[in-house]
């Protein structure tokens, strides 16, 4: 699973507000972490149930407060499901609209998944929304609130901001399309064994006329994501993904569930620069070094150059080796990678 190394923007009492008592706060960080450990189940109960993965992880953000609302945590009730007359399970009481109001308590997190899904697909008055196009989540989250689902008046807003924001809906994309070849890779290859030898690059040139790291997939180690249809890798344990043609950091960012100005600083590039074909780009933080150790310097090669194809962050190649950012390298150079 892809690490989510993110700058910490607080978003409660902004937009994304629970309806539920919470313990605490929660941020983007808390977010992104909720969309990478639940996406599996959800893509899982729309195979089964036909409800839009993308509006299951919204609902479970907005109603768990991202797993955080004691709701959540005492009664693993990510879904605000209320105990109804049918109800013979477990029960938790919360104040929500009235005090003390009786809430469905699960054994487990799983459970609550299943239960939101019966619960939608076993009721009349939720039956309109399973004639709906189920790549539609804004008629899905608008009929949410039609039928009563929510009392908060912007409950459809909310959601439709969250899956937007976040780029949720790919959840649904990667049902849509599971019999794309690269979907069982992309949701169920294991990690393999990782390797510590870079392989040797062919030289691409990018619009500033410097050597930038190129590499194929079957240079690395595959790792499993389960919202983006891209292929991840790995190298000297960092995630990466390989550009592809047109690629920018945004649509890259917003493909990965990461912020733009992240994925630069992850990769040590400019507020300009763009991805060529085939470049690695980094989706979490490079390592602080790497087994390999010495790395001797070709023609053409730049700092940032070895940074990228080793995977060690470039302040600390450059702090091993007492240079600046803008010192000049020359072929035959010994640049440390480790302490």
């Amino acid at each position: 699973m892809i690490k989510k190394i993110l700058t910490i923007v607080c978003l409660v009492g902004i937009m994304l507000m629970p309806t539920r008592t919470v313990f605490g706060q929660y941020n983007e960080q808390d977010i992104r972490d909720y969309i990478a450990q639940y996406a599996e189940v959800a893509i899982q109960k729309m195979e089964e149930y036909k409800i839009p993965a993308s509006i299951t992880i919204a609902q479970g953000i907005f109603e768990s407060a991202c797993g955080k609302s004691r709701l959540a945590v005492d009664g693993n009730n990510h879904f605000g499901i209320k105990c109804h007359t049918e109800w013979t399970g477990d029960t938790i009481l919360i104040d929500d609209d009235e005090l003390q109001e009786c809430f469905r308590r699960y054994p487990s997190v799983s459970d609550s998944y299943t239960d939101h899904s019966l619960f939608l697909t076993s009721r009349k008055r939720y039956s309109n929304l399973f004639e709906l196009d189920i790549m539609d989540y804004k008629a899905w989250a608008k009929t949410l609130k039609q039928d009563g689902y929510a009392t908060n008046p912007q409950y459809a807003d909310r959601l439709i901001s969250l899956i937007e924001r976040f780029n949720i809906a790919h959840l649904d994309t990667l049902w849509k399309n599971k019999e794309h070849p690269d979907f069982n890779n992309v949701t169920t290859t294991q990690p393999v064994a990782q390797t510590t030898k870079p392989t040797t690059p062919s030289p691409t040139v990018n619009n500033s006329n410097q050597i930038i790291f190129t590499a194929i997939g079957s240079d690395y180690p595959t790792d499993a994501s389960p919202f983006t249809y891209r292929k991840v890798f790995k190298n000297n344990n960092t995630y990466f993904v390989i550009a592809e043609k047109g690629d920018t950091y945004e649509k890259i960012a917003q493909d990965i569930l990461v912020m733009s100005d992240n994925l630069r600083k992850f990769n040590d590039a400019g507020p300009n620069d763009e991805p060529v074909e085939n470049e690695i780009v980094y989706v979490e933080a490079k390592a602080r070094g790497n087994a390999a150790r010495i790395h001797t310097v070709q023609s053409g090669e730049t700092l940032r150059y070895i940074s990228q194809r080793y995977g060690v962050q470039l302040r600390y190649i450059l702090k091993y080796n007492m240079l600046e950012e803008n010192s000049i390298i020359h072929p035959g150079d010994q640049i440390l990678l480790r302490r």
